[in-house]
């Protein structure tokens, strides 16, 4: 099928009017979807608080953010008080549902915004330069991909990483970038041994060199730091080869001249360690058994410390540390997730949010006795009432096999939404999240689907974050694998909690979640040994690869690939085995596959090529592609798009197999 038909098809889903009720109720809004007689109006979600972004900067005086509306615009607005988004200054002429953009920073020499991103959602990423008050945008380096990048004290240059080749054939720069003069200047090229990856440089605050994460032997689980000289280009590995690690990162400041705090997983949870470049020795300084997720160097008194925040999927844990040993000085739980923004002196900006909360920006004073917090930013009043519709309960269900560190059945974290008014009992049904499930945040297709009466279940299966590093390796070269019977076993107990049969219980997710949905809706019935099985009666994926080798031909995280699935040139029958594209004819199910066209992430012939096999099964599948978009949905129309599509495919679950017409497959 050419690529017109699928477009035609998104065209008409993002352009659709108003649609009747089964009952033959009134006509829906333009915002509204139809839902077994239920209007569910889509626009408290989508633009009911139409703001996303959040950059505060301290030293700017500003809050920059996005306002989405007809377009995603690029506001500025003044950082004093409680902030009127309504109020804040368009600053660019881009529409920035057209792409991509990671870490706005602003730079007081020149008063201009800096970012990486791209250009057309296709993940082809490159610094930019805004001046917010001519609205001119620059592109200031031309290179396939920018791992990370950050400027030093004076703010005079960039140092940046890139990424030039792919695959096996990959290169990767650390370059300098003079800002006043865009000369660039490279320091220092990769090695196969040492490639480099993911995160900011460092700098010394002497600008004489930085430090930059590696991995070894493209071997994500042994990530390792290393001190670049930028006199000589030459490096030395500071971390230890040996031990094994998940992207350690270093914080931004260092302590003095000489010695860095750095994040490391090398003991299970991401716990701080410090390095002196200078003597050449190192220290772990906490040991706290739940992750690290977000940071600020801070100034009391004139004294440096560092506020660092824990979490596990469920809390966050704050706490005010002492750099040079370690030690806590004060430590606050909260029943939410909280990450830091910016800080200044003994102020932090913080967003914070849970299951139930979607947004608050706080301002936390800190002393060394005491957290003072004060909010900052809202929600618009009411909106709350109109964008939370479930009770969310937090469960554990057991799976299959047994955890060493209790001797009994493994026991696994899930979150369930129960609708505030969920649908008659012989209609009720209920979703299950395939990946990046069981986490405290707000999300709005859970609050959505909660409004339409179902029910939502939020499991973290084996290889899910947030559990420390040995839960998160469990599914390591076993993509498709136990994690799978993780999801299944859930299944099979929600179905039982609250009655409701196979054929009315479903499983969604994007990405690896969209791969996870299709791998579930073809499962086999056996895997690594175990035999397990359900009957999804349906399942909605998004982005999704069914082709695994395919996949790690044609993205840009090959690494990631060898990683969770194994090494495709010596592993090749696992992979196929394990890709769903294979086991199309075993779907009993309905299927909806949704995808960008610009997905760079995850190629979308993943889903293409499922939809057409599935076709030839004679199975019940419809693929929706969204014409401009990348690894994600973007915008107001296209959001409403996606929606409605979901609801359309909803509305035929435990009904007669769909007929299949034009653009549908």
């Amino acid at each position: 099928m050419k690529w017109s038909m699928f477009v035609v098809l998104a065209l008409i889903l993002a352009s659709a009017p108003g649609c009747q009720s089964e009952s033959g109720g009134k006509e829906a809004s333009a915002t509204e979807v139809v839902f077994k007689s239920r209007h569910i109006d889509l626009q408290p979600y989508v633009s009911g608080f139409p703001y996303s972004g959040f950059t505060p900067d301290y030293q700017a005086g500003r809050l920059f953010y996005y306002h989405i509306g007809d377009k995603t615009e690029l506001k500025s607005l003044a950082l004093t008080g409680n902030p009127d988004l309504r109020q804040g200054e368009t600053i660019s002429d881009v529409d920035f549902a057209t792409r991509n953009v990671w870490g706005i920073r602003y730079r007081a020499a020149d008063g201009n915004l800096y970012w990486s991103g791209d250009e057309r959602n296709d993940e082809v990423i490159n610094l930019y330069r805004l001046n917010p008050q001519t609205r001119e945008l620059n592109k200031l380096t031309e290179v396939p991909y920018i791992f990370g990048w950050r400027w030093n004290e004076d703010e005079s240059k960039v140092a940046y990483v890139a990424r030039l080749g792919d695959k096996e054939e990959r290169l990767g720069e650390l370059r300098l970038l003079d800002l006043a003069s865009g000369e660039e200047k490279a320091i220092r090229r990769d090695t196969p041994k040492f490639r480099f990856t993911w995160g900011s440089p460092s700098w010394r605050p002497d600008q004489s060199g930085a430090v930059v994460s590696v991995v070894m032997n493209a071997d994500r689980t042994y990530g390792n730091l290393a001190y670049v000289d930028f006199a000589t280009g030459e490096w030395k590995i500071v971390t230890a080869t040996d031990r094994k690690r998940s992207f350690p990162s270093p914080v931004e400041g260092w302590i003095s001249n000489d010695e860095f705090l750095y994040y490391s997983n090398e003991d299970g949870f991401y716990n701080i360690f410090s390095y002196n470049v200078a003597t050449g020795t190192g220290k772990q300084l906490t040991h706290f058994e739940r992750d690290i997720a977000s940071d600020q160097l801070l100034s009391i008194d004139g004294k440096k410390y560092l506020m660092a925040i824990l979490q596990n999927p469920i809390e966050s844990e704050i706490k005010l540390i002492n750099p040079v040993d370690g030690t806590v000085v004060h430590s606050e739980t909260v029943p939410m997730m909280v990450n830091t923004l910016d800080g200044s002196e003994n102020k932090v900006m913080v967003s914070v949010n849970s299951a139930t909360e979607k947004f608050k920006v706080r301002e936390i004073t800190v002393s060394t006795d005491n957290f003072a917090w004060a909010d900052r930013i809202g929600l618009p009043e009411g909106l709350r009432e109109k964008i939370v519709h479930a009770r969310v309960e937090r469960l554990t269900y057991p799976t299959f096999d047994i955890d060493p560190a209790t001797g009994e059945r493994r026991q696994l974290h899930a979150y369930l939404y129960h609708p505030d008014k969920p649908l008659p009992p012989n209609q009720q049904m209920v979703v299950i999240k395939s990946f990046y499930g069981g986490n405290n945040n707000y999300n709005s297709a859970n609050q959505i689907l909660a409004e339409a009466g179902i029910y939502v279940l939020s499991p973290a299966p084996r290889g899910s974050s947030g559990f420390g590093r040995e839960f998160a390796a469990l599914n390591d070269k076993d993509l498709g694998g136990n994690e799978i019977v993780d999801v299944i076993y859930a299944a099979k107990f929600i179905s039982e909690k609250l009655g409701i049969p196979p054929e009315r219980v479903g499983v969604f997710g994007g990405s690896h979640g969209g791969y996870a949905t299709m791998r579930l809706m073809t499962f086999p019935g056996e895997i690594n040994g175990i035999l397990a099985d359900f009957d999804f009666g349906f399942g909605m994926s998004h982005a999704g690869f069914s082709d695994i080798i395919h996949f790690y031909e044609n993205c840009n995280i090959p690494d990631w690939v060898t990683l969770e699935a194994g090494d495709p040139a010596t592993e090749g029958d696992k992979l196929r085995d394990r890709s769903p594209l294979y086991h199309a004819d075993q779907m009993s199910g309905k299927l909806l596959l949704t995808h960008g066209s610009n997905d760079s992430r995850v190629p979308i012939e993943g889903s293409m090529w499922m939809a057409d096999s599935l076709k030839k099964y004679q199975k019940d599948v419809t693929l929706v592609v969204f014409d401009g978009q990348g690894h994600g949905i973007k915008g107001l129309e296209n959001s409403l798009a996606y929606y409605r599509a979901w609801f359309k495919f909803l509305e035929t679950v435990g009904n007669a197999p769909a007929k299949h017409v034009e653009g549908t497959w």
